[in-house]
């Protein structure tokens, strides 16, 4: 592992599990097809985005955003991603129907300053924009991190009917494979509850830090008190991808 990335004191070795499986996986009744994330499917994606979020996000709760003001920020949100290449989506394989989504970036990328649009979708939440920076400040030095070399899942999400078939870890797999033959040595996602990040640390992940809802406040406003839980910093090399 190259010097530099982490902050001194913090993990730098992590379990390591080599991603596997084709593009379709015959043991789920529906044999999902995983998919680059291509402009194509923006508005499909941007919808699914849109409910999975607002329903399961537990952070999202406390902003209750109405999803017909959320949509046309999530279009322009997918249609970013599917410019960068590095997404993917999972369809049913008979039926077409897109199932679930991983969001990807540069870890080294700045979403804010993507545009007026972007800062304004991500000012809807500034609160949990600021408790994810806070708690990866912590754990990454991203000065000395070079473009191209950490892979930042954003969101990974599954449509209730496609749930606990494996479908999450599979699209992490394949986010990961893409990512290293690309140049990407090492992947962060930020995990807000403990079903995402036991699909990360089935997928070799392990957990660098945590910060509680509990314990983040602004200006002395706690804005997530009484959420259970907090949000983990998960992480990995990825050269054996």
């Amino acid at each position: 592992m190259l010097p530099g990335t982490y902050k001194p004191g913090q993990p730098k070795h992590w379990a390591m599990e080599r991603p596997a499986g084709n593009a379709t996986s015959a043991d789920h009744p529906r044999s999902p097809v995983y998919l680059p994330l291509k402009p194509a499917d923006v508005e499909e994606a941007a919808r699914l985005y849109t409910d999975v979020f607002i329903a399961d996000e537990p952070t999202t709760h406390r902003y209750a955003p109405d999803p017909e003001i959320f949509l046309p920020y999530a279009r322009r949100y997918t249609e970013f991603l599917a410019r960068k290449e590095l997404s993917y989506i999972a369809r049913d394989g008979r039926t077409g129907e897109i199932a679930g989504f991983i969001f990807c970036l540069d870890l080294t990328g700045d979403l804010a300053a993507e545009g007026a649009k972007m800062a304004e979708f991500l000012a809807h939440f500034r609160e949990t924009v600021e408790m994810i920076d806070e708690l990866e400040e912590q754990y990454i030095d991203r000065d000395k991190i070079a473009a191209g070399t950490v892979l930042h899942i954003y969101q990974i999400g599954v449509a209730r009917p496609y749930r606990g078939c494996g479908m999450a870890q599979a699209m992490i797999r394949r986010a990961l494979i893409s990512a290293r033959r690309r140049g990407f040595s090492r992947a962060v996602a930020d995990c807000t509850g403990p079903i995402s990040r036991r699909a990360f640390e089935r997928c070799g992940f392990v957990q660098a830090g945590i910060l509680p809802y509990d314990s983040f406040s602004k200006n002395g406003v706690a804005f997530f008190s009484g959420i259970d839980g907090g949000i983990s910093l998960m992480v990995r090399e990825i050269e054996t991808a």
